[in-house]
C-alpha cells in the first residue's frame, strides 16, 4: 500500500521499542528482528501513534529544518519500509480526503 498524507499510521502491538542515545531500537517480536533507527527515523517512529502522515511530516519539517517536499518523500519512504517489515499498520485516508486537503491546500 502506498502511504498517503491523509493515511493514519500506528505501531503494531507485536513490537517493542526503546529510545536510547537518541536512537530507537525496535524489536519485531514475531520475526525476532532488531532494527536501529537514526534520530530522524526515531522521531517519526515516536509519532506513529495514530496520527495522520501529514502531521508527522509537518513535525519533521519543524524539528529538523528540512524542506517540506524532502520530508514528505523521506517520511513516506520510511513508513513504507516499516510497514513492509510488519512494524506499522496503515489506515487509508477516509474517502473524500485527498493528499491536497491533507496538506491544507484544498
Amino acid at each position: 500500500m502506498n502511504i498517503e498524507l491523509g493515511s493514519t499510521v500506528r505501531k503494531v502491538s507485536a513490537q517493542a521499542s526503546r529510545v536510547t542515545r537518541g536512537e530507537a531500537l525496535v524489536v519485531l517480536i514475531e520475526q525476532r528482528k532488531l532494527h536501529r533507527l537514526n534520530p530522524v527515523g526515531t522521531r517519526v517512529w515516536e509519532l506513529c501513534d495514530g496520527r495522520v502522515v501529514s502531521s508527522i511530516v509537518a513535525t519533521i519539517v519543524a524539528e529538523f529544518a528540512v524542506e517540506a517536499d524532502v520530508a514528505e518523500r523521506d517520511v513516506c519512504e520510511f513508513l513504507e519500509t516499516m510497514q513492509g517489515l510488519g512494524a506499522l499498520t496503515v489506515e487509508a485516508s477516509p474517502s473524500g480526503v485527498s493528499d491536497a486537503s491533507a496538506k491544507g491546500v484544498a
